[in-house]
C-alpha cells in the first residue's frame, strides 16, 4: 500500500477593510450666560402683632401633675402570663399529596396502621410521627 501524504490546506485570506482614521469633533460655539434682573421687590406691608400667648398657666398646670406623680409610688407594669403548653407526639395518617387525613395518639399506633392499610386499597397513604403543641388550663 502507497502511504499518503498529508496535505495542507492554504487558509484563504480575509479581506480586510481599511481602517477609518477617527474625525476630530466639531467646534459648538460655547453660549454665554445671560444674568436675569430681579423682579423689583414690593414693599412689605406692616405685620399686624398677634396678641401675646399665655404660656405662664400651663406651666403651672405641669407642675402639679409632676410633683403629685413624685410623691407616689411608681407603678408597677402587669406583664402578660404566658400560656402553658405541652408538647405531644400524634401518628399523622398522609395521603399521596401530603394532606392529613386522620390522627391517632401515640399509643394508638396499631389503629394507625390499619387505617393506613385500608385507605392506601384505593390510593398509597403513609404514617408519620409529628409534634404538636396543646394549650393547657391553669388550674
Amino acid at each position: 500500500m502507497a502511504k499518503k501524504k498529508a496535505v495542507k490546506k492554504k487558509a484563504a485570506k480575509k479581506k480586510v477593510a481599511p481602517k477609518k482614521k477617527a474625525t476630530p469633533k466639531k467646534k459648538t460655539a460655547k453660549k454665554k450666560a445671560v444674568k436675569k434682573k430681579a423682579a423689583p421687590k414690593k414693599k412689605a406691608a406692616p405685620k399686624k402683632k398677634a396678641a401675646p400667648k399665655k404660656k405662664a398657666a400651663p406651666k403651672k398646670k405641669k407642675a402639679a401633675v409632676k410633683t403629685a406623680v413624685a410623691g407616689s409610688a411608681p407603678k408597677k407594669r402587669t406583664r402578660r402570663r404566658r400560656k402553658q403548653t405541652i408538647k405531644k407526639i400524634y401518628w399523622i395518617v398522609f395521603s399521596s399529596t401530603m394532606k392529613p387525613v386522620a390522627k391517632f395518639e401515640f399509643h394508638e399506633k396499631k389503629e394507625a396502621l390499619a387505617k393506613v392499610e385500608t385507605l392506601s386499597k384505593k390510593s398509597p397513604h403513609f404514617l408519620q410521627k409529628r409534634k404538636e403543641e396543646e394549650e393547657v388550663e391553669d388550674e
